[in-house]
């Protein structure tokens, strides 16, 4: 090989740093049960368990040179570093809670184009795979969550106390799986989702036993999670399916053969599971009860009004915020209990309320706009792409989008899922090339 092929070729895949980007997936998914069930006195430590991992792949792919310092990192990096100086200048000075809070933009954003560029299109659906298999172990937890009581050991809290169920509705909880808080549930459903939908409508190799398992896994575990929030993460992402998918005559009638089947399924299990029937009657009672609570509205109005008041009126708030606010950290729930001993939002609820009131007009408005942009960036270049290509891409957006731009990535769970599935992006936007089998060690 001469030295002209070796520039157009990217740096040897490193095995290393695959099973990295693996190990930080299964810490997404088992972080919560590490806290709650396995080492419960070692709660609080854990919450950072992924952070070593991100150090690991950074100066791996760094030692491998593998090219991610873009716009986004290097502006991403100058914001919060600007924000930790601010913080520790003239702001609250805890260098904790400042460097917990920059670890979100230092560490994690950037294995967002590290994965890019480590997987293959394989290793996506491998990935894929693996969730669809997850799913069911998954709600075999949830399905014991749900009927068990908030005292049984399977609902304990985080570091062995109390319950990790959240209010839900008939008496019944909302249950958070493997995860320690049910948002991390919600969000595991919506990955899933992305591979249920991709290989119903792709030709890619998937075992029909476990599609068709997994498949009917997904409907019966979305209302034993009694979360809006969860059902209608899956339904954006068959919003993506549905464009992404809808380029000829034979993929439109794919597409309707299979609502049909989706439907066939829901009657089904209405009519046959005792279990299903219940946590449907369950979730329509929380629904209809958060109704009642936003003043009227259906379903979808009350869904669709509070995601776009989250996305407005932290923009309109920004431009009365300071041009620079010295709270990194502070907007996050370990930042807010080291600074005041108590689990509460001393900055904002929302993530661009969070970004605005810890570093102001200017460096968190510049996070903002970094993630916005981001976003939409990879949409656009997934929805271009030939029509026999942008299906896996535009697909995973459909979880992916949502999460970069109002994901709140103060919640270790949520930062976690949004680096996952933007990576899944990057890494299916690309043609795979042959990787240098030379100094890779």
């Amino acid at each position: 090989m001469n030295i002209t092929e070796e520039k157009i070729l990217k740096p040897a895949t490193d095995n290393s740093l695959k099973i990295a980007i693996w190990l930080y997936l299964l810490l997404w998914i088992f972080e919560g049960a590490l806290r709650k069930w396995i080492l419960p006195s070692l709660a609080t430590p854990l919450l950072v368990v992924r952070d070593p991992i991100a150090i690991y792949i950074i100066i791996r792919a760094l030692y491998l040179n593998y090219k991610f310092l873009n716009t986004y990192t290097v502006a991403g990096v100058i914001f919060t570093l600007f924000g930790l100086a601010i913080t520790l200048t003239f702001g609250h000075g805890n260098l904790f809670v400042g460097l917990y809070g920059a670890r979100i933009m230092l560490l994690h954003f950037p294995l967002i184009f590290i994965i890019g560029q480590v997987f293959t299109k394989e290793d996506v659906l491998k990935m894929g795979r693996f969730l669809l298999v997850m799913n069911i172990l998954m709600t075999l937890v949830v399905y014991f969550q749900y009927i068990s009581p908030q005292t049984a050991f399977i609902n304990i809290g985080i570091g062995g106390e109390g319950s990790a169920g959240f209010s839900g509705a008939m008496g019944y909880s909302r249950p958070p799986g493997t995860f320690s808080f049910t948002s991390g549930l919600v969000i595991f459903y919506a990955a899933v989702s992305v591979f249920v939908f991709y290989f119903w409508l792709s030709k890619d190799y998937c075992s029909k036993i476990l599609l068709y398992t997994s498949t009917i896994t997904l409907i019966i575990a979305l209302p034993l999670t009694i979360s809006r929030g969860a059902v209608v993460g899956v339904l954006i992402v068959g919003l993506f399916a549905i464009i992404a998918s809808v380029t000829t005559f034979k993929m439109v009638f794919k597409l309707v053969f299979i609502g049909i089947v989706f439907y066939f399924l829901i009657i089904i299990l209405q009519q046959y599971s005792t279990i299903f029937r219940l946590s449907t009657e369950v979730f329509m009672h929380r629904v209809d009860a958060a109704n009642k609570s936003t003043s009227g509205g259906g379903f979808k109005d009350s869904i669709g009004l509070r995601m776009l008041n989250d996305l407005i009126d932290p923009i309109v708030n920004l431009f009365k915020q300071p041009l620079f606010v010295g709270n990194l950290g502070m907007g996050t729930n370990a930042g807010a209990q080291m600074l005041s001993g108590k689990i509460k939002f001393l900055v904002a609820e929302g993530e661009f309320g969070r970004l605005a009131g810890e570093q102001g007009i200017v460096f968190g408005g510049g996070l903002i706009v970094l993630r916005i942009f981001l976003a939409i960036s990879i949409a656009i270049k997934s929805l271009r792409l030939p029509k026999e290509e942008k299906l896996l891409p535009f697909i995973i957006c459909g979880s992916a989008c949502v999460a970069i731009i109002q994901g709140q990535w103060a919640q270790p769970s949520v930062l976690g899922y949004s680096i996952i599935m933007a990576g899944l992006v990057m890494a299916s936007l690309k043609k795979d090339e042959i990787p240098l089998q030379k100094n890779i060690l």
